[in-house]
């Protein structure tokens, strides 16, 4: 069990790199999402917000995570 100072340690660096994960991911969604053809962009749109949707669950779970971790240190 890690404890104090190399604890924290380990906690910002694994919450920092999955924030960093998720916004590379974030923006090549909507990179690729930017260049489709016209006709392909309105049935894209609700691909968009599904993958958004996912996006923003897996964020809340990382976070839940985390802090459970943090809870029982």
């Amino acid at each position: 069990m890690m404890r104090g100072e190399e604890g924290w340690r380990m906690i910002t660096i694994a919450t920092t790199l999955i924030i960093i994960f998720l916004v590379i991911i974030l923006i090549g969604t909507l990179m690729v999402a930017g260049k489709s053809d016209p006709g392909y962009g309105k049935k894209a749109k609700n691909t968009t917000v599904t993958i958004s949707a996912i996006y923003l669950l897996v964020t809340v779970l990382a976070v839940a995570g985390i802090a459970v971790y943090v809870y029982f240190i």
